[in-house]
C-alpha cells in the first residue's frame, strides 16, 4: 500500500509518485476539482498550501479522503476552486467550518472518505459534480473509461505539478486488485480499482482526496496505490463513493 495524501505513517509499501503520465488540464474543463491547503499557508506561494484535493459536489461541500483531514483541524484548512495554476491568485478560496470524517475510518485506509463544509457558497461557475450511487453499478465495470485529477508529483523525483492534470485511466475488475493484493487491503465494498494499461498513468503523492471522475459522475477519491505487475501497471485505489452515498447525502443537507 501506498500513501499518496498528506500523512501518517500506515502499511509499508514500495514507492510510488504523482499524476504520472498525465496531462495539463484546466479548472475550466473541471470547474468542481478543489485544492486542499492549509490555510496557515495558503499565502505562501507558489502552492498555496496546497496539501490534497477534493470534490466540490454541492456550493458549500466538498468530499475528499479521510487520511487527508483526520489530524487536522478545520480552522487550518482551506479550499481553492478555479485556481488552474497554483502560483496564481486566480479562483476563489473558502475557509472550511466543519469536517466530516467517516466514523469507520482506519489507518489501513478502510473507509476513507470525508466531507468538508465551507464559510461560504463557491460561485455559480464552479459547477458542483453528482456523486455515485449504488444505482450507478455501470461506473464500476471493468474497461469502463474513468479520469483522475490532481496537482500530485510530476514524477520519480519528486516534481510538483503547479498545474493540474489529468490523467485517462480505465476501471479494473474487483478480483483483478484483489489477486494483486493478497493481504486483504483491497475491500471492493469500499473500494474501486482503476489504471492505464498503455502508460501506467497513475496518481500519487499530493492527489489524494482528489476525484476519479467517470459518466460524469464523482465514483472515487483518491486514497493509495496497489501492488501491480507486468500485465496490471501501477493500479490505483479509491474510496467507491457509490459505497458511501448515503452516509455523504446526509451531511450535504
Amino acid at each position: 500500500m501506498v500513501l499518496v495524501g498528506a500523512g501518517f505513517a500506515v502499511l509499508p509499501a514500495p514507492t510510488a509518485q504523482a499524476v504520472v503520465g498525465g496531462q495539463k488540464t484546466s479548472t475550466a474543463a473541471a470547474p468542481w476539482v478543489v485544492a486542499i491547503n492549509l490555510w496557515r499557508q495558503t499565502d505562501t506561494y507558489p502552492r498555496s498550501g496546497q496539501f490534497c484535493g477534493g470534490t466540490l459536489v454541492t456550493p458549500t461541500k466538498v468530499v475528499t479522503a479521510a487520511h487527508c483531514v483526520v489530524d487536522e483541524a478545520p480552522t487550518d484548512l482551506g479550499a481553492v476552486a478555479g485556481r488552474t495554476d497554483l502560483r496564481r491568485h486566480e479562483g476563489r478560496m473558502r475557509k472550511v467550518t466543519k469536517v466530516w470524517i467517516h466514523p469507520r475510518f482506519g489507518r489501513h485506509l478502510e473507509n476513507d472518505v470525508a466531507v468538508l463544509t465551507l464559510d461560504k457558497p463557491m460561485p455559480p461557475q464552479y459547477t458542483p459534480l453528482p456523486i455515485a450511487t449504488a444505482a450507478d453499478t455501470d461506473l464500476y465495470r471493468p474497461g469502463t473509461g474513468a479520469r483522475v485529477y490532481g496537482w500530485g508529483l510530476l514524477d520519480y523525483e519528486n516534481r510538483e505539478a503547479h498545474v493540474l492534470r489529468a490523467a485517462n485511466l480505465r476501471v479494473l475488475s474487483d478480483r483483478t486488485c484483489q489477486r494483486l493484493n493478497p493481504g486483504g487491503d483491497f475491500d471492493p465494498s469500499m473500494h474501486a480499482c482503476a489504471n492505464n494499461p498503455v502508460t501506467g498513468a497513475h496518481h500519487a503523492e499530493g492527489d489524494s482526496g482528489g476525484p476519479l471522475v467517470a459518466g460524469g459522475k464523482l465514483i472515487g477519491t483518491v486514497s493509495w496505490l496497489a501492488n501491480s505487475d507486468a500485465a496490471t501497471p501501477t493500479p490505483g485505489v479509491y474510496a467507491r463513493v457509490a459505497a458511501f452515498s448515503r452516509e455523504i447525502a446526509k451531511q450535504l443537507g
